[in-house]
């Protein structure tokens, strides 16, 4: 409906003789003032919009940035009625390819790690900090979901930016250093951020000490001072010949074993296993913690000694 059209005003269109708007040009003119402010009002609000978009978004991936997720986080973890965990996650590699191939290409990689993040976590809130830093809220994916739930979406995520990925004609990969820290009862967001950011270095660390190039490593701070570290299992790669089956003892979940590793003995326990290759959650080097790897068989073996930790995790788990 036209604003001057006399048909909006008085009653059955008729307009008194002092309501009459003037000539027809006139009453034109006014009417294409009044469209002309109208297309501006909307331009105003399209353009308030796009600012409000820009001031909570990181331009360059589409993600929220630091400001928008110190914004919905806390109120996320207030009113989640599942169990959440904050994750912060840095990757490894990147500056070389910088270095290497120029920014163009660093942030091709960046905007296919963030869709990569996304695709994985969906509907969950996930940023970039700057950089090549990432933080994420997973929440459980339902109420009765197992205690330690993060752990496989660490891993999944973890699997999802790890493969190679065609950028600018070449062929490039990354991997992830990942740091979780389930909210348990907390919900004091920055030091969930402090945990997560600490338990991310510590990973990062960690793959550089020993010389685990290109592996993931998810470290998880819990509630107190215990640290425990998880590396997603590689599928290994058996070996060549009639040796593969060279393995006497025949691994199952849950057998206690202890792992050679850097010249020392670690107390560990099974929780997957082929015959010439096992997943073993195991003693860190300096005790205060556990780690997750895929070692072979032969690195292993039977352990009759109980470790209290480790053996009550197991059968807590089972």
């Amino acid at each position: 409906m036209r604003i001057l059209d006399p048909a909006a005003a008085g009653t059955g269109g008729a307009l008194s003789d002092d309501a009459q708007p003037g000539t027809e040009p006139e009453t034109a003119r006014l009417q294409a003032r009044i469209d002309q402010l109208a297309a501006h009002v909307q331009q105003l609000e399209q353009e308030r919009a796009s600012l409000r978009w820009m001031a909570g978004h990181d331009d360059l991936t589409g993600l929220a940035n630091r400001r928008l997720f110190h914004t919905l986080a806390p109120e996320l973890l207030r009113r989640d009625n599942c169990s959440s965990a904050v994750l912060i996650l840095d990757l490894n590699g990147f500056k070389p390819i910088n270095d290497t191939y120029g920014h163009d290409a660093g942030d091709e990689v960046l905007r296919v790690v963030a869709k990569r993040i996304v695709a994985c976590l969906g509907d969950h809130l996930v940023a970039r900090f700057g950089g090549d830093e990432f933080a994420a809220l997973p929440r459980a994916p339902r109420a009765d979901a197992p205690g330690a739930w993060w752990h496989e979406v660490a891993g999944s995520l973890s699997a999802a930016i790890a493969p190679p990925m065609n950028v600018l004609g070449h062929t490039l990969s990354v991997t992830a250093s990942i740091g979780i820290v389930p909210a348990g009862p907390s919900r004091d967001l920055t030091d969930l951020l402090r945990r997560a950011d600490q338990a991310m270095f510590s990973a990062k660390r960690h793959a550089k000490t020993t010389d685990k190039t290109g592996i993931t490593w998810v470290v998880a701070t819990e509630t107190g001072d215990h640290t425990e570290t998880y590396e997603p299992a590689a599928v290994p790669v058996p070996p060549p010949g009639p040796a593969a089956s060279g393995s006497a003892v025949v691994y199952r979940p849950g057998d206690p074993v202890w792992v050679r590793r850097s010249g020392a003995r670690r107390a560990g326990v099974v929780e997957g296993a082929c015959e010439w290759a096992a997943l073993v959650r195991y003693r860190c080097q300096d005790g205060a913690g556990t780690m997750v790897d895929t070692i072979a068989t032969d690195c292993l073996t039977v352990r009759a000694e109980a470790d209290p930790y480790l053996d009550r995790k197991s059968s807590a788990s089972m």
